[in-house]
């Protein structure tokens, strides 16, 4: 196959998933853990088993209640799950990584919570890096290539309350572009 040819196609596929705003379906195994993984947690009320949050420290005095809230979402809430940033040093990172095992329900609510609490979400982390149910908001642990920026139109895209954990996991894989950086980051 000629370059021209190779270039029109690849500029072909580009036009169609602008325009349909989707991609081809993503294979499970890239998408979710292997069949043999075991949650560290009982998933059946919520497939968040580790969440860890950095706020901005005006939030400070609502720790309470906040942990209240994750509790109230059967999210286990440990000493360090809720921390907060120096008085005085600027604004926490603003990014979320969410693992593969997440679901898409689970998934919208921490992304709401960052939000509501953090302002904004301008990068999301790579799902290989975390374990599959582990949420993070505001996490300092990856550089820079580990993140890969989002805008608010594919925000709220991953947002969308019709998305199945399916659609959300393959949407959040397509918007990381994880297939090509597994190749050359790890």
């Amino acid at each position: 196959m000629g370059t021209k040819k190779i270039l029109v196609t690849l500029v072909g596929l580009g036009f169609f998933v602008v325009l349909t705003g989707s991609s081809a379906a993503v294979s499970k195994e890239r998408l979710f853990p292997s069949s043999t993984y075991k949650p560290p947690c009982d998933i059946s009320k919520t497939t968040v088993c580790t969440i860890e949050i950095w706020l901005a420290h005006k939030h400070k005095k609502r720790k309470r209640e906040l942990r209240d809230f994750l509790k109230s979402k059967s999210i286990k809430v440990l000493n360090h799950t809720i921390q907060f940033w120096r008085r005085r040093g600027g604004h926490p990172p603003t990014n979320i990584a969410i693992g593969s095992a997440v679901s898409a329900e689970d998934a919208r609510m921490v992304i709401d919570f960052a939000l509501k609490y953090n302002d904004r979400i301008n990068l999301l982390v790579l799902r290989p890096l975390n374990p599959p149910n582990y949420v993070a908001i505001a996490t300092s642990a990856w550089d820079e290539l580990s993140q890969i920026p989002i805008t608010p139109e594919d925000l709220k895209r991953l947002r969308d309350p019709k998305l199945t954990t399916d659609e959300f996991h393959s949407l959040y894989y397509n918007l990381t572009d994880e297939g090509n950086v597994a190749s050359r980051f790890y």
